[in-house]
């Protein structure tokens, strides 16, 4: 199922003006030219292929299955921590958004940092690169 935007009505001109809020057409936003706009994902995920992976690495997760899992138990419990703080900030920050209209940087930067060590962690135990993750949610 796609979604169109319902047509303009006829008095209020084309195009239609934008919804509040917004700086920009929202993508499928119907544009004068009678095309609909695309904008890039705000949201981008890159992990490199190595050029070369450890072998010592790979038999630990090969031989003893659960080996990656059980050396990332200290860092699982650390997002566990964070993913329970991280929760009441989102929460905090939505009614932050309602009243401002505002994320903050701090928040967000936090956040981020969150969603950054969560990947390079999963990354690590699916053995997609050999740097184990740590604790750090800086890039």
């Amino acid at each position: 199922m796609t979604y169109a935007p319902p047509p303009p009505p006829p008095e209020a001109g084309y195009p239609a003006p934008l919804p509040p809020g917004y700086p920009a057409p929202p993508p499928g936003y119907p544009v004068p030219s009678g095309g609909t706009v695309s904008m890039p994902h705000l949201v981008q995920l890159t992990i490199g292929h190595q050029d070369r992976y450890s072998r010592g690495m790979g038999c630990l997760g090969a031989i003893f299955f659960l080996g990656r899992f059980i050396a990332l138990i200290p860092v699982l419990i650390w997002l566990g921590i964070l993913g329970f703080v991280i929760g009441i900030v989102a929460w905090i920050m939505q009614i932050v958004v309602v009243l401002s209209g505002h994320y903050p940087k701090g928040a967000h930067r936090f956040v981020t940092g969150y969603l950054r060590l969560r990947v390079k962690t999963y990354a690590w135990m699916y053995g997609l690169v050999d740097k184990y993750p740590g604790y750090s949610t800086k890039p």
